[in-house]
């Protein structure tokens, strides 16, 4: 059964034509955006790419590319172990430092980091972030606040959040926080996060079913969290009745490891246990969390140490000694299947690309007929066969008109593949658009002798009309997505005024030269 493609919340809603210019930047951009690779979709191949190098922010939604019935526990997630311990010296840093009051967290969303791990400390009938003793100079209000901004920009995507209380209820020692009031109790700290929960301005942000408090959730699938924050667990509190089920059933979460290589073997044993027990079936296989995490100071090596490694000089000679996560990300470009849930200490654009592409096995892949790309060069690209609309042969000699086809798109696009969006003069465009061919020529829908042609029409290009008004060359142009394995790409429908109906292709001459370009009934939102 083909997947369908998820649509963004509020996509349906988008039906309004872009003022030209607004439109001829994002064609730009978008065309930039198809003919240069980035980062976010290439392979790290360094240590200095798998640590502390999170890159460009250029992932905020790469989950828009994974189906909505994958159950989470059949993804492969991106996280961070100690999400915003920015603060207190290299034995409690965790993260790179992007800011405080959950600032860091905002980079780390976009840069594709999905699974967060929020430590908090008891004060005062709220919550402040710490990493033991240390305050992160972040407060839960922060992060809600945060995660909330990201996903209401960023509805296709889901956040998964381990939360811990961070204090000793009873004798803390110099290295711990402590609760204020010191009397605090586990049952004081759940109904402290009771009142977020709810709280008006966050109603909407939780994903209920983790949040209850009277018993874990059965997992859920992606569709079901879209635009959600959802509890994965909630250590520390005395009680099991929060999160999803399974979620410590699978953990590698060895902090005290003696060295690097310890500690990546641990990790791979871990990991290859998520990638053989989801082999033949992708939706099954039971939630698995690793945490490539280590710390043994003092006396051992820092976060920093069994993330990134480290320089031995030995005779004069220096040799770079990688970390887990160099080890992690090439390992995991060499090998497909689900690896699960894993939470790092630093980690680089190279390592995050390597586990977000696992989710290859549940990604959405191809187009519709219906949905073109815009390149820099003013080609229209079919997103199904990646064929390009064509200005075809004349009817007569006159040139006033002829057939539109299409083609294979050509690197230097001639003159006949160029096409560009443009707003009649005046009024009589009513927020729709022009599309014109290099000659000058409109895109026309066939007059049919004032009868709106149906599903399966050539059509034309024409001599531009401005006598009248019959919306056979008028177009709405509706920004939209096209789901891939690596995200999102910008696209665009076309729906002619007279005929409601979409510009589109032929299925029977498509993979033909000269094949026809008509317009068919929309795709469903």
């Amino acid at each position: 059964m083909p997947r369908t493609i998820p649509h963004a919340a509020g996509a349906g809603s988008r039906r309004r034509s872009r003022p030209l210019a607004r439109l001829l930047t994002v064609c730009v951009t978008l065309g930039a955006a198809l003919l240069t690779p980035t980062a976010a979709g290439a392979a790290g191949s360094t240590n200095q790419d798998a640590h502390r190098n999170l890159g460009q922010a250029d992932r905020a939604e790469w989950m828009w590319g994974v189906a909505s019935d994958t159950k989470l526990s059949a993804m492969s997630i991106p996280g961070t172990h100690d999400t915003l311990a920015i603060h207190g010296g290299s034995a409690v840093q965790t993260q790179e430092d992007y800011g405080d009051g959950a600032n860091t967290l905002t980079a780390q969303l976009e840069r594709g980091i999905r699974a967060i791990d929020i430590r908090v400390r008891a004060i005062g009938g709220s919550f402040t972030i710490h990493h033991s003793a240390f305050y992160q100079q972040a407060n839960f209000d922060d992060v809600l606040k945060k995660a909330q901004g990201f996903l209401k920009a960023h509805p296709t995507e889901t956040i998964v959040m381990r939360m811990r209380a961070e204090c000793a209820y009873t004798s803390p020692g110099i290295t711990d926080c402590a609760n204020e009031p010191k009397s605090v109790q586990p049952a004081d700290v759940r109904q402290i996060f009771a009142g977020y929960v709810g709280a008006s301005q966050y109603r909407d942000l939780f994903w209920a079913d983790s949040v209850k408090g009277t018993g874990r959730a059965k997992v859920p699938t992606l569709g079901d969290v879209r635009g959600k924050l959802v509890l994965a667990g909630f250590d520390n509190v005395d009680s099991d009745g929060y999160g999803i089920e399974g979620f410590n059933d699978h953990k590698e979460d060895t902090y005290n490891a003696s060295s690097i290589p310890e500690k990546w073997n641990l990790v791979k044993t871990n990991v290859d246990a998520a990638i053989s027990r989801a082999k033949g079936n992708s939706s099954d296989g039971g939630l698995y969390v690793t945490y490539t995490s280590a710390n043994t100071v003092p006396g051992g090596g820092s976060p920093l140490y069994y993330a990134g490694g480290y320089t031995k000089v030995q005779g004069g000679v220096s040799t770079e000694v990688p970390g887990v996560n160099y080890h992690l990300m090439k390992y995991l470009n060499s090998e497909k299947g689900r690896v699960g849930i894993v939470m790092t200490d630093f980690p680089g654009w190279g390592l995050v690309n390597a586990i977000i592409d696992h989710n290859e096995d549940n990604a959405v892949k191809g187009g519709n007929r219906m949905i073109w790309q815009v390149t820099s060069d003013k080609t229209y690209v079919n997103s199904l066969n990646g064929r390009c609309m064509v200005r075809g042969p004349e009817f007569d000699s006159s040139k006033t008109g002829g057939l539109v086809t299409q083609r294979v798109c050509q690197s230097t696009p001639p003159s006949s593949h160029q096409w560009g969006a443009e707003q009649p003069p005046g009024n009589m465009g009513k927020g729709y658009h022009w599309i014109k061919a290099s000659n000058g020529k409109c895109l026309t829908v066939p007059y049919n002798n004032g009868t709106p042609p149906g599903s399966g029409t050539q059509l034309f290009w024409w001599d531009c009309e401005t006598r009248w008004f019959s919306g056979s060359q008028m177009w709405n142009i509706i920004p939209t997505k096209l789901a891939t394995a690596t995200g999102p790409r910008p696209a665009y429908t076309f729906i002619n005024n007279w005929t409601g109906l979409c510009l589109s292709m032929d299925p029977a001459t498509a993979d033909t030269s000269g094949g026809k370009v008509t317009q068919e009934t929309c795709p469903k939102k």
